[in-house]
């Protein structure tokens, strides 16, 4: 850690959330999925009309060891608080501009209540049985109007058991997600897959990956060698320039606001 670095901040006392320790392994910037999620974030937050020059204070939940994070402080103006309950992963995430924060949101820090304008939930409401709670604690951190980022893993008929190792509960959809956003009184205002062309790729990795074990996360999402890497980013540079929306594809992006 930079001798500057603030330390993780210990706002509560809730247990550590377990998480797969393979998956950070393979948590990278130039990881092509990683790249491809945040091409789509930002053509979604540009089309919503979202400022990214503007000086938006940003909470980043279940932020793991930041690397989305790093992506939008490095493309915006933006100050991103990383919340995260696996010690570790905040401690492994470099210092950025924002706060590293041990925070369980249902724990509702005055400070911190009604103090965001925008928060993200990437990949997070699908380990929740229920996203409701979660979902309304977040709620109670953004300004009126505030704005609300999800990304989930889309299309039901591609779980599999890279979804059970990961502690998916379930793929989302273009319905279900807002569905879920709207039960919360959210005002949803944008819904969108992206990675159409992994569409074949997801459903080859249901077939050869067909029951858990200690190495399906590895094998799951690791490209399998450098040529197999470029060959992804490529279907990344392609899909993104030529394709503003897909009609379907392996994740789904939501922006919505918070009502009233």
């Amino acid at each position: 850690m930079a001798a500057d670095a603030r330390p993780v901040e210990r706002l509560s006392t809730t247990p550590e959330v377990e998480f797969p320790g393979e998956w950070y392994d393979l948590t990278a910037v130039d990881h092509f999925w990683f790249q491809w999620r945040f091409r789509a974030a930002l053509r979604q937050w540009r089309d919503c009309g979202l400022a990214l020059d503007a000086p938006l204070r940003v909470l980043d939940v279940g932020g793991g060891q930041g690397v989305f994070r790093d992506q939008v402080e490095a493309a915006t103006a933006w100050t991103v608080d990383l919340v995260d309950l696996n010690g570790p992963a905040l401690e492994a995430a470099r210092q950025g501009r924002g706060r590293r924060l041990y925070y369980d949101v249902g724990d509702a820090s005055p400070d911190l209540l009604g103090a965001y304008d925008a928060a993200i939930l990437y990949d997070v409401i699908e380990h929740l049985l229920d996203p409701q709670p979660l979902l309304r604690a977040v709620a109670g951190h953004l300004k009126p109007a505030g704005w609300l980022f999800v990304n989930v893993p889309a299309l039901q008929s591609l779980f599999s058991a890279y979804d059970v190792a990961a502690g998916h509960h379930r793929r989302y959809d273009s319905r279900t997600l807002p569905a879920e956003l709207s039960a919360g009184g959210w005002e949803v205002k944008d819904v969108r897959y992206w990675g159409l062309t992994l569409v074949p790729l997801l459903a080859v990795r249901k077939l050869l990956l067909r029951n858990p074990s200690p190495d399906t996360i590895d094998r799951g999402f690791r490209p399998p060698g450098r040529l197999v890497h470029a060959g992804l980013r490529t279907l990344m540079k392609a899909e993104t320039s030529l394709l503003a929306r897909t009609p379907t594809g392996t994740s789904v992006l939501m922006a919505a606001r918070r009502a009233g």
